[in-house]
């Protein structure tokens, strides 16, 4: 069962290591509220330290609510633009074609009776294509890690761009496929460090230094 943490109206997650030495908080990509935390830091202390952090940690709040893009669902119409490693591809709506949804390395082509089900289309390319894709980054990157998956994934993950599964399976949001290529790569890097270092401590940013010097300019810019 995961911990979670009451302070000043706000819930905090609890993620204790006992590698750990230090206390860490972080706003997430999703605004989700996590500390990190040694095994033995008792639930007295985490309260009083995390009370110190919350005028920060409202500030970090309100900026992400500031620079969060107003999404806007997408119509599927002629003229929309999809992005794809980085690059904005222009979508066409086609009366006829053998599949529903193509792409030729210049746009998107979506058949018209396959609107209704648009996203879904989507969705399974980005998917289809990630996967070979992220398997190929993954293997030149690896030689930077010293690590390298059992497997790996790409579907669905919500607000999260990765995850670390059991028996060293990395699994990836197919959402990685709009993002340019540096910053796929710094995903991908996170992610098979991991598999190493399964905290945020001084030992995994040591490591994330060693294998991408710029990697803190990357997570900001995500």
């Amino acid at each position: 069962m995961s911990e979670t943490l009451e302070v000043g109206g706000l819930s905090f997650e609890v993620r204790r290591s006992p590698r750990r030495k230090t206390l860490e908080l972080m706003v997430d990509r999703g605004a989700e509220l996590v500390i990190h935390a040694p095994q033995v830091t008792c639930t007295e202390e985490l309260a009083r330290w995390t009370q110190s952090k919350l005028l920060w940690v409202h500030r970090k709040l309100a900026i992400k609510e500031q620079l969060a893009p107003k999404v806007r669902e997408p119509e599927f119409v002629t003229g929309e633009r999809f992005g794809y490693l980085g690059r904005s591809y222009r979508l066409a709506i086609t009366p006829r074609q053998d599949k529903p949804l193509i792409f030729d390395g210049r746009g998107f082509y979506l058949r018209a009776d396959a609107r209704s089900s648009a996203p879904d289309h989507f969705r399974r390319w980005y998917v289809s294509v990630g996967k070979p894709w992220i398997e190929r980054r993954a293997a030149l990157l690896a030689a930077r890690t010293g690590v390298a998956p059992s497997r790996i994934e790409v579907g669905d993950l919500g607000y999260r761009w990765g995850s670390c599964g059991k028996h060293r399976a990395v699994f990836f949001n197919w959402t990685l496929l709009q993002l340019p290529v540096r910053l796929a790569d710094y995903v991908i890097v996170h992610e098979l460090s991991h598999l190493l270092i399964p905290n945020h401590g001084p030992a995994f940013s040591d490591l994330l230094d060693r294998c991408l010097p710029d990697w803190e300019s990357r997570k900001e810019q995500l």
